[in-house]
């Protein structure tokens, strides 16, 4: 170093050398820093669609309970709290009613719940299509007779008391129960008591002799081939032998006897014959839709800028100003139960459902559907049903005519490919009752059944009121189907 100078060749070397790398450094780090924030960006658009679908579905929200009450609503979740990792059908239904309402406390909710993002959630929900046309054709009475306490009564193929004589080629019977077994010949016993119906259909003609203890002794009435005959049993009750026989037809005593000896009768009621009513459901088609196969969402929800939006084009607008848009999507359980003791149905809203679920035990003799209304026509209920093997559906109307103002209901029910008639009366012009079981279906102990029932059709009723009997409720569970949210986020800031 010379006299006078500063620093050393050297040492200014060196401090060129270190401003040098101080700015590279400096650059190096700045850049280093855009590229993080670009990084944490990135991170942020790719993971907040899921961040909100993991905290919708995997929590029931605050409070726990707040579909009974959304204006409560604090964080939004849906997570049913009795079936975990799993959807509750309630709270999306809640969920869309304060959306629809523009709850104040949803909209909190979701700004939060987004992070102050734009976004639009669609649910696509696993449905029970129903369509087509149900015909209802109310039998016509061709005869009656009442039948007394203590009398004597034989229907047979011949004139005169012939208890030993079946009525043979039954077409169809109901119901064909094994109450207790028969001797002599005869299979089974079905045991009628009060309330209950017998329906069957002649091939041939068919003789009704009834012995009234009064003046003028035995009448005789006649019956046509192809007839359908209902035995309607007010008090006491009657035994009605048959068989099966090897061509798929029945044969019937009525009543049931012993080495063909008269029997005095032990009920009182009706017997009346005629063209045989009925539901016609051949052009009915009942579809099960998963939710990945359905096309449009069954509730949408859409928010911009912090406020709740409908209109396509300004959706589709705001999308298009974003400079990204991610989209996420989950397939979860969904647990939907929908039962209400009673409801008040107008035919300005069919079809309309009214019990969903899965009946997971036996379905007792005393539960049992009410179905009201007091104008002459008719309201039609489907039924449709899948279980531990049972695979099916119900038609149901009930009906009043100007001719006979006494309800009376008609069910035409398909299981496993086979189809049964059944049909009851009431003893009250207002209402009539069936029983669940009859209805729908019975399962055994340990098996199961999912239903979805509808009202689907009134004719000339303005209102009808259909209660549940004796809580079915107690044996149904909600059913389990899958559900699919789509999620789209993008920022319109």
């Amino acid at each position: 170093m010379r006299r006078g100078q500063l620093l050393s060749f050297d040492a200014m070397l060196s401090l060129v050398i270190v401003i040098l790398m101080l700015g590279m450094i400096t650059s190096t780090s700045s850049a280093l820093k855009d590229d993080i924030t670009i990084m944490l960006g990135w991170y942020e658009r790719a993971n907040i669609g899921d961040n909100m679908l993991d905290i919708i579905v995997k929590n029931p929200g605050v409070p726990s309970d707040w579909e009974s009450n959304p204006s409560n609503l604090a964080y939004l979740g849906l997570e049913n709290t009795k079936y975990p990792n799993t959807i509750d059908y309630k709270k999306i239904e809640a969920l869309n009613k304060a959306y629809t309402n523009g709850e104040a406390s949803l909209k909190s909710a979701l700004v939060n719940l987004s992070m102050g993002k734009d976004f639009t959630l669609g649910f696509y929900l696993t449905r029970i299509e129903i369509e087509g046309d149900v015909t209802v054709v109310p039998p016509n009475v061709d005869g009656s007779v009442d039948i007394p306490w203590g009398g004597r009564l034989s229907i047979t193929p011949t004139h005169g008391y012939a208890y030993g004589n079946p009525i043979v080629d039954i077409v169809w019977a109901y119901p064909l129960r094994t109450d207790l077994r028969g001797t002599g010949g005869i299979a089974n016993i079905t045991n009628l008591t009060a309330g209950e119906s017998f329906v069957f259909k002649l091939a041939e003609d068919a003789d009704v002799r009834v012995d009234i203890p009064a003046p003028g002794g035995p009448q005789n009435y006649n019956i046509p081939a192809g007839a359908t005959v209902y035995i309607d049993v007010d008090s006491g009750w009657l035994l009605i032998g048959w068989n099966r026989l090897n061509d798929g037809t029945y044969e019937l005593w009525i009543p049931y006897h012993r080495e063909g000896e008269q029997v005095t009768t032990t009920w009182t009621g009706t017997i009346w014959w005629g063209q045989q009513g009925g539901v016609s459901s051949t052009n009915l088609t009942i579809r099960y839709v998963y939710a990945t196969k359905v096309v449009n969402a069954d509730y949408n929800m859409t928010m911009i800028n912090g406020t709740f939006v409908d209109n396509p084009s300004i959706i589709k607008a705001s999308m298009d100003r974003s400079p990204w848009i991610t989209y996420t999507e989950r397939r979860v359980p969904m647990t939907k139960m929908l039962y209400n003791e009673t409801y008040t149905v107008t035919s300005d809203a069919l079809p309309e459902e009214l019990y969903i679920g899965t009946i997971y035990t036996t379905i007792p003799d005393y539960m049992a559907l009410k179905i009201a209304f007091n104008n002459t026509g008719y309201i039609v209920m489907v039924a449709w049903m899948r279980g531990t093997n049972i695979s099916g559906y119900s038609v149901m109307a009930a009906y009043r005519t100007a001719a006979d103002s006494t309800m009376k209901i008609i069910v035409n029910q398909t299981i496993n490919g086979k189809t049964y008639i059944k049909s009851y009366i009431s003893e009250s012009p207002y209402y009539a009752i069936i029983p669940w079981k009859e209805f729908l279906t019975q399962i055994n102990q340990g098996e199961s059944l999912d239903i979805y029932v509808w009202v689907y059709e009134m004719k000339n009723i303005d209102e009808a009121v259909i209660t549940d009997l004796n809580g079915i409720d107690t044996i149904m569970k909600p059913q389990a189907s899958l559900a699919v949210l789509k999620l789209w986020v993008w920022d319109d800031s």
